[in-house]
């Protein structure tokens, strides 16, 4: 694999930091830490960098002898017990930081928490060591400095997205009538350890499967894999999240089980109609709330809006939880070289489930799919 240059991404940050007057980003986002530390790094620990291009990584005791090991960029202290914010706040004044200083605090507009952001006992204990200093939002930084990706990452997510079509393959070839959701699951997790995987990284349990009645709950994005047996003449939802040197991928495309109904085919024809024109609405310069409304009429010349959902992907790299989010309240604009998980997302409950989770790179010209497996619904006989 190529290289990352580390201290080119710390040079870059605190070029931001410098321009808009902020006297250091502490990141507690597992994001930030992978992004400017390049180990994995699951405990809590915050990574602070200065205007002037100082990198100093605070880190539980109990696993830095292993991130110490493996290679993490920056100075690296260690803490114990719940001593993180007095580790931070040494730090920032061993480098003279008086401040601002940003926080991983929120995304304004997300639904979901990315892992690591700060909570709010981390943020009263911070505010009442550094009475003084004014804590303010820090992910934009962060974000902008991450969201266009470099030739040494679009190689990892070209990687794990290679593991993620592995594992759905074997998942799919692995459905058939009587086998279990967690059957599946299990031949999925071991075909992408198999490819490179170290962590199915996703909150919702893992590799997902569901099948029937499980994969079309109103609105229904989850599907943690159970004992339900699969039956003949009804979807299948496996969701699966390879991740490659610390870079993630998430695929999800549909699979019918047998012989669709009237219903079914109807369902199926709006969902493979909406996946396709999300694709080739993803070009650079378009807002992503204009793709967003792209899709939402597609769900609209059906007749089955309600069904569809208004969202349609995040982005990818060292986090799921980050920009671009491809939903109507986001304000970016697609830019060659960002990487997103394309969404499309149906739950019709009592006729089909049906997701899209489709890691996608937007290329000078528009969207060029990571998977090599088509967005259509695979069928099993």
């Amino acid at each position: 694999m190529q290289p990352i240059d580390f201290s080119a991404r710390v040079a870059a940050l605190a070029a931001r930091l410098s321009k808009d007057d902020i006297g250091a980003y502490v990141g507690t986002r597992q994001a930030s830490l992978h992004y400017l530390c390049g180990t994995f790094m699951c405990w809590r620990g915050a990574v602070i960098v200065t205007a002037r291009g100082d990198c100093d990584v605070v880190y539980w005791a109990m696993d830095a002898e292993r991130v110490k090991h493996e290679g993490c960029h920056g100075n690296l202290f260690t803490f114990t017990g719940s001593g993180m914010a007095d580790a931070i706040v040494e730090r920032l004044k061993a480098r003279g930081v008086s401040g601002p200083v940003g926080l991983d605090i929120s995304h304004p507009g997300a639904a979901q928490v990315a892992p690591g952001m700060l909570t709010a006992g981390e943020y009263l204990d911070l505010a009442q060591r550094l009475p003084d200093t004014r804590l303010v939002n820090g992910v934009q930084w962060i974000d902008e400095c991450m969201i266009i990706k470099s030739a040494a990452e679009i190689e990892r997510l070209r990687m794990a997205a290679a593991a993620a079509d592995a594992g759905l393959t074997a998942g799919v070839a692995a459905v058939r009538e009587g086998v279990t959701e967690n059957h599946v699951a299990g031949v999925v997790e071991s075909a992408i350890r198999d490819h490179g995987s170290m962590w199915s990284w996703s909150v919702t349990g893992g590799t997902e499967v569901g099948a029937g009645e499980r994969t079309s709950f109103f609105r229904g994005v989850t599907q943690q894999s159970t004992e339900r047996k699969i039956r003949r003449d009804e979807f299948v939802v496996i969701d699966l999240h390879p991740l490659i040197d610390l870079y993630m991928s998430d695929l999800s495309i549909p699979v019918f089980f047998g012989t669709p109904n009237d219903a079914q085919k109807r369902a199926i024809a709006c969902w493979e109609d909406v996946a396709a024109t999300m694709l080739s609405a993803i070009r650079p310069g378009r807002a992503v709330r204009d793709c967003v409304a792209m899709g939402v009429e597609a769900y609209k010349r059906h007749g089955l809006e309600e069904f569809g959902l208004p969202l349609f992907g995040h982005g990818l790299g060292t986090c799921a939880r980050t920009r671009p989010f491809m939903n109507a309240n986001s304000n970016d604009v697609l830019a060659a070289g960002m990487v997103i998980a394309l969404g499309t997302h149906f739950y019709q409950p009592g006729v089909a489930g049906m997701r899209l989770e489709y890691p996608v790179l937007i290329g000078e010209s528009g969207a060029e799919p990571l998977s090599k497996i088509p967005a259509r619904v695979q069928y099993v006989s």
